[in-house]
């Protein structure tokens, strides 16, 4: 029987995006009872978003070549979709000032972090 304790860490779990990427989802995930109402399934949008960068930066971390870069780039524009889904809710008034700037400055360093990664995919 194969020993499966050897790894102890998944490809994703050493990259500083994967941590900006769980902060996004959690910054999203507090922030939910705000977003509720809002037109146009906005707060569904948004949380969409930061979790499609979080799972195709895992799915990226794990692949190799082409295959690599095409997820990475997925997931950068997810988290780019995200960017523009936040100004919904601050613009009409659901979330405060310190709550829009704390997650879109995790959204701007994972996109920076993401960025670099496509680049040495």
């Amino acid at each position: 029987m194969p020993n499966h304790t050897s790894r102890q860490y998944f490809d994703h779990e050493r990259l500083d995006a994967y941590r900006l990427a769980r902060r996004a989802v959690q910054l999203v995930h507090a922030l939910k009872p705000k977003l509720r109402g809002l037109p146009g399934g906005a707060a569904g949008q948004l949380e969409r978003a930061v979790v499609g960068a979080h799972s195709n930066l895992c799915s990226g971390a794990a692949a190799r070549g082409a295959e690599k870069r095409r997820q990475l780039s997925i997931a950068y524009t997810e988290a780019s979709e995200a960017g523009g889904a936040l100004d919904l809710p601050f613009d009409l008034g659901a979330i405060n000032a310190t709550e829009y700037h704390a997650l879109r400055d995790v959204l701007l360093r994972l996109c920076q972090c993401l960025t670099g990664l496509i680049g040495t995919a």
